[in-house]
């Protein structure tokens, strides 16, 4: 039997590192135009707080293998820094994980970075998240059914979950105890 590797975004696969039976609930294109004006803005502060630690641009939404890195930029030491841009007010654990997804042999370092602040991962970081992903995409691989019915609740992507069969989100009618995050 051959084994096939399931093709996930970083953005898609960092949720389903935290909960296999995540599923992306619909994004509006109101919501989707008020998000990319944000991301955009967030993009242009990060940009400018890099150009004056005396970072260059290297590259701005780099398409890779099915994603896109926001920025890639060198240090005035010479380090290449992906830079995953998010215009959250807090840096939550999902970006991270999302961000060390983007680790490749040419990039020395990897900071998820909002309007405020860069966050630098630790390489050791980097690594557990890739060995994660490796087991849930081969779990996705070998058995797919079992991957999208293991629920696990977690406060960064609950409330934007669809699943509409996992048994820790809020629905209205239901008798059961129920958790809904807050994102």
């Amino acid at each position: 039997m051959t084994v096939r590797t399931t093709k996930l975004t970083p953005s898609l696969l960092a949720r389903k590192i935290l909960c296999t039976a995540y599923m992306p609930a619909p994004f509006g294109q109101g919501e989707r135009l008020i998000f990319l004006g944000l991301h955009a803005m967030t993009v242009v502060k990060v940009i400018a707080r890099h150009l004056r630690m005396g970072y260059m641009l290297k590259d701005v939404e780099r398409c890779g293998n099915g994603y896109r890195t926001d920025l890639i930029l060198v240090s005035p030491s010479g380090r290449r820094r992906v830079s995953e841009v998010k215009s959250a007010k807090e840096i939550k654990e999902v970006h991270r994980i999302q961000a060390a997804l983007y680790a490749n042999a040419e990039v020395d370092e990897i900071a998820v970075s909002n309007r405020n602040n860069d966050e630098v991962l630790d390489p050791r970081f980097v690594q557990d998240i890739l060995k994660r992903a490796q087991l849930t995409r081969q779990l996705f691989t070998q058995d797919p059914s079992a991957a999208t019915s293991i629920y696990t609740p977690h406060h960064d992507i609950c409330g934007m979950c669809a699943n509409v069969a996992c048994p820790f989100l809020a629905r209205p009618n239901a008798s059961a105890p129920q958790m809904r995050a807050r994102c």
